[in-house]
């Protein structure tokens, strides 16, 4: 079975994956600190794959009048308590995601085939379609980059690489192979920015 129906089936798994993730979201204060302007004149974000919140939480703490959805599996946002601007929805990325300003996808298309992200991707683009050019993706993954990034850095992500190829479907990507499937779903440019660890910041537009 897949890593997310032994979730679903298994609480301690699923309650130890939840608190790996939460800890994961820890550096969202610092993210949102080096780049506010990326969140700067949104009304309304919604965090696709968002886990039990903690990243959506900080953003919507920094930003008080952005109004936060929290896009997850049903069993994961269960029984979960949002507050004036931060609210939690179960559901399926893959059928739907709610409309808003800005979607948010942190760590989770190097999780997806191509194939997935392409879906998912265009989902985003139907979400954000009533905000025409303003609206856009915005995604925190790896970008492989040999030619930039120190030895170290890029054996790390390869090794990123590797398991996610174990563990699920997917794969740390080179900025082309992003390029390819942000085409693919609709989208005309972006924008990367790198950011804490190994980790950057891609903006993309419709």
């Amino acid at each position: 079975m897949s890593i997310w129906d032994y979730a679903d089936q298994n609480p301690d798994f699923n309650d130890l994956f939840n608190k790996a993730m939460t800890s994961d979201s820890g550096m969202m204060n610092l993210v949102v600190k080096d780049c506010k302007p990326v969140f700067e004149g949104l009304d309304t974000l919604v965090d696709v794959g968002g886990g039990t919140g903690t990243c959506a939480r900080t953003i919507s703490e920094a930003f008080p009048h952005l109004k936060c959805t929290v896009l997850e599996l049903p069993h994961v946002v269960a029984n979960l308590q949002g507050s004036l601007n931060l609210n939690f929805v179960g559901g399926d990325m893959f059928q739907s995601i709610p409309s808003a300003d800005a979607i948010l996808l942190k760590l989770v298309l190097h999780a997806l085939s191509d194939e997935e992200c392409v879906n998912v991707l265009k989902k985003c683009r139907e979400a954000i379609s009533n905000k025409g050019k303003e609206g856009k993706v915005i995604i925190i993954d790896i970008v492989i980059d040999e030619k930039k990034d120190e030895h170290e850095i890029t054996g790390t992500k390869l090794f990123f690489d590797m398991l996610m190829m174990v563990v699920v479907i997917g794969r740390e990507r080179h900025e082309k192979e992003w390029e390819k499937l942000f085409l693919e779903a609709g989208f005309s440019h972006y924008k990367i920015k790198p950011l804490l660890g190994l980790r950057s910041l891609i903006e993309v537009y419709p």
